[in-house]
């Protein structure tokens, strides 16, 4: 290999490992790079749409460059685990009402919250007396924020441009699901919520939404969002419409990384339950870089800012097993 093509290709390894966070020309990642990953490449020569995991310098297309990364990188990959920011499962506490000395300890000492003092959140056994859940209420002929559900923020330590969060939810059966709700997302700067568009310097949010029936939707302020209110990215599989049944465990999963300050390349990627159910590309969240992925916003509640949001009788929610990990530095 003649001395410039090596020179590229030592800066096309250390870009990709900086940029992804993986095993560079492990297109199918399955922990090597091998001829699968070859062949894989070469199905793919030529330009390419993002996500192209055989594009190793991210130059649009595949070529000679990366066929060379390829091989450089030949045989098992050394990968680095990720960073876990966060991790809770509420085995440590007793059944009864979540006070604020729990909510400190377990939420990195909140600076507010809602719902606590008003006794909607409690620690209650669920799968046969097996396991421990953080259970929240929603009074019956109520919404909003003041009136039903439960929030706080979970604030890191460190800024991240990468984070893998997961939990687990049940909707308690039976379940009027009304016109919607919030469920927790990750959050940037100010968390922007509310009606309070992002303008790129001040914040975003990503939580999730159960709308009429179940729909399952990520619900996502962001610049470029098209209305005064968050936009609705639809979780679907096979283009169809995905529902939370209630009386079933759900484990949902958000990956979202950041954008280059001013450009569309940032990401969200959702699964349910293992299968892939959102994948955006094209997200604006930031224009400078003041702010990342700053945090989780426990955000959940019927609403909605007016009475036709409001709850049929007494429901609730059980949540568990939050996981919160810095997934591509």
């Amino acid at each position: 290999m003649n001395r410039i093509l090596t020179g590229t290709v030592i800066a096309v390894l250390v870009m990709a490992s900086s940029s992804h966070g993986q095993c560079i020309g492990d297109a199918n990642e399955d922990g090597t790079v091998d001829a699968n990953d070859l062949l894989a490449a070469l199905s793919a020569w030529g330009p390419c749409t993002p996500p192209c995991n055989s594009d190793t310098d991210e130059s649009g297309a595949v070529d000679v460059i990366d066929i060379l990364a390829i091989i450089d990188s030949w045989g098992e990959c050394e990968t680095t685990p990720p960073e876990v920011i966060f991790e809770l499962d509420f085995e440590q506490h007793e059944p009864g009402l979540y006070d604020e000395d729990m909510l400190d300890e377990d939420w990195n000492q909140p600076t507010w919250s809602q719902g606590i003092d008003d006794g909607r959140v409690s620690i209650v056994e669920t799968d046969g007396g097996e396991n421990l859940a953080l259970a929240v209420l929603y009074p019956e002929g109520e919404y909003g924020t003041s009136a039903t559900g439960a929030q706080w923020k979970l604030l890191f330590e460190d800024s991240h441009d990468c984070v893998h969060l997961s939990y687990r939810l049940q909707f308690m059966s039976p379940f009027d699901f009304v016109k919607g709700g919030k469920l927790p997302g990750l959050i940037g700067g100010e968390g922007n919520t509310g009606g309070g568009i992002p303008d790129g310097t001040d914040g975003w949010s990503a939580r999730m939404m159960w709308r009429t029936d179940g729909d399952i939707v990520q619900y996502v302020y962001h610049p470029d969002q098209p209305e005064t209110y968050g936009e609705d990215m639809p979780w679907e599989s096979d283009g169809q419409q995905l529902q939370f049944i209630p009386g079933q465990w759900y484990e949902v999963i958000h990956e979202i990384q950041m954008n280059t300050p001013g450009l569309n390349d940032g990401s969200i990627t959702c699964w349910l339950d293992g299968e892939l159910v959102l994948e955006r590309a094209d997200m604006r969240f930031r224009d400078v870089d003041d702010f990342a992925i700053d945090g989780m916003y426990f955000s959940t509640f019927f609403g909605g800012g007016s009475s036709s949001w409001s709850t049929t009788k007494d429901e609730s929610i059980l949540f568990d097993d939050f996981v919160i990990e810095s997934s591509c530095e």
